[in-house]
């Protein structure tokens, strides 16, 4: 039984990558929401391979109580084989200039999309240090073991990020961009050493996917790249999880798109 966590599972993406998950019948996700009871989407998943852990990546002390409940539910001595760090905020307006900044916001949502990341991992990284749980003799995808070459974590992130493509998209979601930006530093630096304990860290730029934060960009797209299409939050999970299952230790630290294509850092 591959065991999975997604950090941000209540609606959008995390909620997609959770249904998709559960598509695999040898497969365990941890789902976790800031508030589960107003999770509806969540809840209608409702599966014996699903467990919803309550769990706001800014407050400290729910973090720890996150991780402990996801080592009690385990396994005694088995771990996490995939961590999906999903949860992200964006605040201001998606083009906003620098200098109307609200520099209080940005804080925020630096504190979440960037900070919190750290707090989160480092939380779950004993988990991720141990060996997953045993594979039932009929579950023979988790038995291989050439499809767990390496314990995974995954920022999902965003283009935003790329110090590459910055300047394609110098006026869209300038804090956002910094926030992304500074998460991938810290996967690669990070990303680096774990690659040596054969953790395999990856950042994925989810596409242009029909959710809250993909819909607030819908004008921009439509005048500066209009022959680009949106995705539903469904494909653009699937494509995702193609990615991290073909990972391997030897790609880490990438930055990757949804079509398994790399991106610039």
């Amino acid at each position: 039984m591959r065991t999975y966590l997604v950090v941000g599972a209540s609606r959008g993406i995390g909620l997609a990558l959770v249904a998709e998950l559960l598509k695999d019948p040898t497969t365990f996700v941890f789902a976790t929401a800031r508030a589960p009871n107003r999770a509806p989407g969540l809840h209608a998943l409702a599966s014996p391979r699903l467990s919803i852990l309550e769990l706001d990546v800014t407050d400290g002390t729910s973090v720890e109580r996150a991780a402990s409940a996801a080592a009690a539910l385990l396994p005694a001595g088995s771990g996490l084989d995939c961590l999906i760090h999903n949860a992200a905020i964006s605040l201001h307006e998606p083009v906003t200039p620098f200098e109307q900044v609200d520099l209080a916001v940005f804080q925020e949502e630096f504190l979440t999309n960037t900070v919190a990341p750290l707090h989160v991992v480092r939380a779950f990284l004993p988990l991720l240090r141990l060996p997953p749980p045993p594979s039932s003799a009929s579950s023979s995808p988790a038995s291989d073991t050439s499809n767990r070459q390496a314990t995974k974590i995954v920022f999902v992130s965003s283009e935003l990020g790329s110090l590459g493509r910055a300047p394609m998209m110098a006026d869209l979601g300038g804090t956002y961009s910094v926030c992304k930006a500074g998460l991938g530093m810290l996967a690669r630096k990070w990303g680096t050493t774990l690659k040596e304990e054969g953790i395999c860290t990856l950042i994925l730029h989810p596409g242009w996917v029909d959710t809250g934060m993909g819909n607030s960009v819908n004008a921009w797209m439509s005048k500066h790249q209009p022959g680009r299409s949106k995705m539903s939050a469904a494909e653009s999970a699937a494509r995702c999880l193609r990615v991290i299952e073909d990972a391997r230790i030897e790609d880490a630290v990438a930055f990757y798109a949804y079509d398994g294509s790399r991106l610039p850092w």
